[in-house]
């Protein structure tokens, strides 16, 4: 079993659009796009986490922290606010593979140069 040793209770997430929607408010210049292919990759670590594969439930609030990181510094891009992020999680390498499998899986090129990424589009 992958877990990073925390384990958070939060309430429920919202619903697929519901994010879309707080996320759009948060960043007003992030395409639509790229904010689908978060939610649809944080949903997928939230499933790991609810399976037990990971402890550390994925939620609404680094999803809100990352699309703040891309609308204040676009020139950063995606991975760089996903390293603000996640790079916690680089302290076990099965966890931190596992992200980055689904982040690509999604099409979210983390690992990739952060000036060269899809937050750029």
């Amino acid at each position: 079993s992958v877990s990073s040793g925390i384990n958070a209770e939060y309430g429920d997430n919202p619903d697929f659009d519901s994010e879309l929607a707080l996320l759009q408010k948060y960043g007003a210049d992030v395409s639509r796009d790229l904010l689908e292919r978060l939610i649809r990759s944080f949903g997928e670590l939230r499933e790991m986490s609810d399976s037990g594969t990971f402890l550390y439930p994925y939620s609404t609030r680094e999803l809100v922290n990352i699309v703040k990181h891309i609308q204040a510094y676009p020139e950063d891009g995606v991975t760089a606010a996903l390293c603000n992020v996640l790079d916690f999680e680089q302290q076990d390498g099965d966890i931190w593979e596992t992200i980055v499998s689904i982040l690509h899986k999604h099409g979210i090129p983390f690992g990739a140069k952060p000036t060269t990424d899809i937050a750029k589009r």
